[in-house]
């Protein structure tokens, strides 16, 4: 079993699976390239349960038969259940937001940084915009 959930985890966070997430994203932010000028409808409470259902339903097919036979597939379900009522909160939804803001805009500024310095100085610069305290052993002079 656990070499199968490691070929998933490999499966999900592929190269070629992380295109298909950004496009999707991309899509719901930016649906054709721009920004939405008006938000979309509110959804229905019929249809928040319909697509709750259906992404249960999803999920619970990535596990394999004999996995939902060990734990039994109403464990399985309230697994699932728990990790969809965790994505409906809007605290750990914008704290991934901002997680992958942070990994962003650091490799960007870094990249910029790194090309308006000369090369002599980019390391002493890297550290220190990194807020970085200096390294166990490394001297601060």
């Amino acid at each position: 079993m656990i070499r199968w959930l490691e070929v998933q985890v490999v499966n999900l966070t592929c190269p070629q699976r992380w295109i298909i997430y950004l496009r999707l994203l991309q899509q719901a932010i930016w649906p054709g390239g721009s920004l939405r000028s008006i938000p979309r409808p509110v959804r229905t409470q019929e249809q928040k349960e319909a697509a709750r259902e259906e992404a249960l339903q999803s999920l619970m097919r990535i596990l394999p038969d004999s996995v939902q036979e060990m734990f039994g597939v109403r464990k399985c379900q309230e697994c699932w259940e728990l990790v969809l009522e965790s994505l409906q909160n809007p605290f750990i939804n914008r704290h991934v937001v901002y997680c992958i803001w942070e990994i962003m805009l650091s490799i960007l500024m870094q990249q910029e940084l790194e090309e308006m310095m000369p090369p002599e100085r980019s390391e002493d610069t890297a550290a220190s915009s990194e807020g970085c305290s200096p390294r166990r052993g490394q001297r601060t002079d």
